[in-house]
């Protein structure tokens, strides 16, 4: 397990802002046992783990030809320690260009290539997210586009078989339904709760929610009554 420490300034950030976030299960370890997600487009954070020495994480969904297949790992800040920088790949048939594919920990069929970002050799500074307030570290991306329509996989690993939690931002396209916006306050609650953050500032809120509340049906029925009595 690899423990996350930080001295540099906070700088504040939106990278989390309009992602949907995910917290999922544990993925297969090959191509054919991966993970089925609904598209890599809309964007979207992975929240998991590595949880073994040595675990494989793969992701996949299927992909028209020409999409753009977008990644980025983002390193949580946690207060007692147990992130990961992993390495991270974007697979799928005839990519534009592919490196390193030997450094993959699994083998690829014929006529898949890969596109991989080893885990950064030094992490710069930690951002804030403006909403939830949690800290991470931005680190690689992977920018591409598919030329041929079919499955793509997100392969997650870490080459020197660390353990701990780790997030990716999947996709690029802001989601514009207004469910997404709805949840907002749960999705603050989950994430949060993810990072090991307190969650006080929910039960302020909702018990001043509560409190105007009651305050405002009480004046409203302070007022009907005074109206009642006036017209008899």
């Amino acid at each position: 397990m690899r423990d996350i420490t930080y001295h540099q300034p906070v700088r504040t950030g939106t990278d989390l802002a309009g992602s949907q976030p995910d917290f999922l299960g544990l993925p297969g370890n090959t191509l054919q046992t991966s993970l089925r997600l609904s598209s890599f487009q809309p964007k979207r954070l992975i929240f998991n783990r590595l949880g073994q020495p040595g675990q494989v994480h793969v992701y996949r969904a299927e992909c028209r030809a020409g999409e753009r297949l977008r990644v980025q790992m983002l390193v949580p800040v946690l207060p007692l320690g147990g992130s990961v920088v992993p390495a991270f790949a974007v697979v799928a048939q005839s990519l534009p260009y592919s490196a390193d594919v030997q450094k993959l920990p699994l083998p690829l069929p014929a006529g898949f290539s890969a596109v991989v970002a080893p885990p950064p050799s030094e992490l710069v500074a930690p951002v804030m997210d403006v909403l939830t307030r949690v800290r991470y570290y931005p680190g690689p991306i992977i920018d591409t586009r598919t030329l041929v329509g079919g499955h793509a996989y997100i392969v997650v690993w870490s080459p020197h078989n660390h353990m701990g939690k780790y997030v990716l931002q999947v996709g690029a396209r802001w989601p514009f339904r207004w469910t997404y916006w709805a949840q907002i306050p749960y999705f603050w609650w989950r994430i949060r709760g993810w990072f090991g953050l307190s969650r006080a500032a929910a039960y302020l809120a909702a018990g001043g929610l509560i409190v105007a509340g009651a305050i405002g049906f009480r004046l409203l029925r302070g007022r009907q009554s005074q109206e009642h009595q006036s017209e008899s």
